[in-house]
């Protein structure tokens, strides 16, 4: 897997090889951040399910200045760490946490969000409005999402703007 654009274009990051973690592939990465504006001015960004943390290190890449990790997975986020520190970012925060106990505690506002939560998880609304108390004005939610499931057009502030399949998900892009 590798780092499709920014700063750290063509760079290879690792993969977690766990069974609960699925990777968005090089091309669906690509396609996301073509639909959100491919680059940024700064800004921080949350990487929810953060699995190998490849969006959210793809959103540093690409010129957002702070990101957070999290996954209730340990070995996640050490293959989240050892890819920051192959790349040399160090303006990050790693936690293994569950989402809701990550967002109960979190204190900090984002303007970018990636939910990519198991599909069998299946709870989008109470996952939106969760997140939508930690977001900036005009911040964007990524959630990837099984293709069958029913996403709101409009939640707790967020009004869905894109919604496209690829493969086996869906990608849906809110805007607060």
């Amino acid at each position: 897997m590798r780092i499709v654009g920014g700063k750290f274009r063509h760079r290879i990051i690792q993969m977690t090889h766990l069974e609960s973690t699925r990777e968005t592939q090089d091309s669906v990465r690509e396609a996301i951040f073509n639909m959100i504006g491919p680059y940024f001015d700064g800004g921080v960004c949350l990487d929810l399910f953060a699995g190998s943390g490849a969006m959210a290190l793809e959103a540093y890449s690409r010129g957002i200045e702070r990101i957070y990790l999290n996954d209730i997975e340990p070995k996640a986020i050490a293959v989240c760490k050892a890819n920051a520190k192959s790349l040399g970012i160090s303006s990050l925060e790693c936690s293994v946490a569950d989402y809701k106990m990550y967002l109960k505690e979190c204190k900090e506002t984002f303007d970018l969000v990636f939910l990519d939560p198991p599909y069998k998880m299946n709870q989008i609304e109470e996952l939106l409005a969760l997140v939508a108390v930690h977001l900036k004005e005009n911040a964007i939610v990524v959630f990837e999402m099984a293709k069958e499931s029913i996403a709101p057009m409009e939640i707790q502030g967020l009004k869905q703007i894109k919604n496209k399949v690829y493969g086996i998900k869906k990608v849906v892009i809110y805007r607060r």
